[in-house]
Parts: structure tokens; C-alpha cells; sequence
């Protein structure tokens, strides 16, 4: 005798022989009638129907309990945290960030622990694209080694754990499915399907160990030269910074000898010492029109030695005189941050 119900293929609740969608999950069915008691029935379409939630859709309340087992095979370690999480992502049909405190640490050789091969490489790539920005960033930083350690411990570890942490459960997640839906293709029941997942290991720890290693000595190879060339380079910015500070009486005198209405210089004689600085700077002009100082660095700055900066005193709303810096080929990141903003 034929029945007259048979099983929803997407929920596997019970419909009407004929009817063409699921009074359950309202999905619906073209030619996908599964008997109740026919051979094909599937074992993998236990459902429970969750009551619907105030501000939810109704139509993601269907939930497979018997997932958890599968996924728990598939993740592994720490199953007990991560499979709960992992049907709620099913619940509402889609990951969200989350924290995970397993994976800041040490970002890559998490990823490739569990055998996330392409996060694991971004990851371990990370230190590359962190380096070119920060000798970007650096020149820019206030002038004090504090904010350039603070700037490059926050591009190399703070931020890839930050996105590690968020995004760990998610990644995971989706590896995990993956499997999970693959070994249910390839059988017919779930204990052929949790067999099938137990079979592989979802770990890599040797992996994890050794191209974890690798990541970190990629992190320092990178890191330890571009780290040591920012230094050098914030050593030479505070002697342009001390030698130009040696100029301040000087300058000074000009705006003192220098008529506002005229905007030219009425006192043209200087006599200034400026032998505290003389091994940082070498010869010094006054233009005697425009009150412009033009002062060539000394040997005590062998990388700009014999280069030149040009100090131009200028007039702001208030009539003050205001002095901007020009520097003559000099790389900016020599120059102090006082004289980068003009």
C-alpha cells in the first residue's frame, strides 16, 4: 500500500503526498519525494523545530542536533568549545565575528594547527605588507622612539591577533562544514558519514610547529632590519632637529631686524655664535632682503652632510612671523616632524 506522506528533503518534516511545499520550513519541492518508508529515506534529515524568537525570521528556526556530532569529529580539540558556537552559526545561516582566545598569540601557527593553510599564510606573510607600512608611517610618528616601538609592536602582533581573535571561530566554522557536508555526500547514514570524519586527523600540530616557526622567523627576518633602519633613521632626524635648534638665536635676530611693513631686513648685520652646534652644521648664509637662512649640515650628520636646509620667515593672518622649512634633497624621513610640516 502506498503512503500518502512523505518526507521534506531540505527540513524532513512530514508533508502530503502531491503537495508542492512544507508546512514546516515552507520550502518547496519539486520532484524531491522521499517515503517515509522507502530505502532512500535519509538518516541525515533529523530535524527539531526551535520556537521562533520576538525580532527573528521564523524560517531559520530549524536546527539538526545529530550536526553536533559530525562537527565535533571534524574540529577536533577544544570540540566542546567550538561546536555549540558552530550550530548557532547553522541556526541563523551564517558566521559572525567572535572572540577566540586560542588565536591571537600566535595567529599563523593557530591557522596551520588546524590546518587553515591559506590563513595560516597570510598570516605568516603579515610581517612583508606590516613593514612597508610602517616605513610609511614612521617618518610622520611624533619624533620619540616609544610612539615608533608602540606603532610597530601594534602593526606586527596587536593587529593581526585583533583580526585573528575575530575571525578564528568564523574560518574554522566554514572549514568545518565543508567537511562535514562533503563525508555526508559520499555515505547514506550519519554513523558511515562520522566514520568516514574520524578517519582524518583535523590537526596539524607538527605542522603548526614547524611553519609556525617559520612564520616567526620570517616575522623577525623582516621585522629586525626594517626596525634597526627606523631607528637609524629617527637617530639622524634628532640631529636635524638639534642642529636646527642651534639656529634659534639667529633667527631671532632676524625677525627682530626685520620690518613688517616692508617685509625687508633693517638691521643687515648678525653676529650670532653658534659653536655648541658647529660639528652639525656647516655653512650658513642670511639673505639680507627676505631674511631667508640657507644652512648646510655638518660631518657630525655624515648621511646629509654638505646638504642643505632653507629656513624662510613668513608672515601669518596675526602678523607674526612664522618660519617654514625647505628642505634641499633630503629624504623625509630625515627630517624632524617640525620641519615636515613647514
Amino acid at each position: 500500500m502506498e503512503h500518502s506522506r512523505h518526507l521534506c528533503p531540505r527540513c524532513g518534516g512530514v508533508r502530503d503526498k502531491g503537495a508542492d511545499r512544507c508546512e514546516s520550513c515552507a520550502a518547496v519541492v519539486e520532484g524531491g519525494h522521499l517515503a517515509i518508508d522507502g530505502a532512500a529515506a535519509t538518516a541525515f534529515l533529523d530535524t527539531v523545530h526551535l520556537p521562533p524568537i520576538q525580532g527573528e525570521p521564523d524560517d531559520e528556526r530549524i536546527v539538526r542536533p545529530s550536526l553536533a556530532i559530525p562537527f565535533r569529529l571534524a574540529v577536533g580539540p577544544a570540540a566542546d568549545y567550538y561546536a555549540p558556537r558552530f550550530l548557532e552559526f547553522e541556526r541563523i545561516g551564517r558566521s559572525f565575528p567572535s572572540w577566540n582566545w586560542a588565536s591571537p598569540w600566535a595567529p599563523a601557527a593557530w591557522a596551520f594547527y588546524h590546518k587553515l593553510w591559506g590563513a595560516g599564510l597570510a598570516f605568516a606573510l603579515w610581517p612583508v605588507a606590516t613593514m612597508a607600512a610602517f616605513g610609511v608611517i614612521d617618518p610622520y610618528l611624533d619624533d620619540s622612539i616609544l610612539a615608533s616601538l608602540t606603532c610597530a609592536v601594534a602593526l606586527l602582533w596587536l593587529v593581526p591577533g585583533l583580526v585573528a581573535a575575530l575571525t578564528a571561530n568564523s574560518l574554522l566554522y566554514r572549514k568545518t562544514r565543508r567537511l562535514v557536508r562533503k563525508a555526508e555526500a559520499e555515505t547514506c547514514r550519519p554513523e558511515e558519514a562520522a566514520r568516514l570524519l574520524g578517519k582524518r586527523s583535523p590537526i596539524a600540530p607538527g605542522a603548526a610547529a614547524l611553519l609556525g616557526g617559520v612564520a616567526t622567523v620570517i616575522a623577525l627576518f623582516v621585522a629586525a632590519p626594517n626596525l634597526q633602519t627606523a631607528v637609524a633613521d629617527r637617530v639622524v632626524r634628532t640631529q636635524v632637529a638639534q642642529a636646527l635648534a642651534t639656529l634659534q638665536p639667529l633667527q631671532r635676530k632676524v625677525e627682530d631686524g626685520w620690518d613688517l611693513v616692508t617685509s625687508s631686513l633693517i638691521a643687515p648685520n648678525y653676529e650670532i655664535e653658534w659653536q655648541r652646534g658647529a660639528d652639525s652644521l656647516g655653512a650658513i648664509s642670511v639673505n639680507r632682503e627676505n631674511g631667508r637662512v640657507r644652512v648646510a649640515l655638518g660631518p657630525l650628520i655624515p648621511e646629509l652632510a654638505g646638504r642643505w636646509i632653507l629656513l624662510a620667515p613668513t608672515l601669518d593672518r596675526d602678523e607674526r612671523v612664522r618660519w617654514i622649512c625647505v628642505p634641499v634633497d633630503i629624504p623625509a624621513r630625515y627630517l624632524p616632524q617640525a620641519c615636515r610640516q613647514g
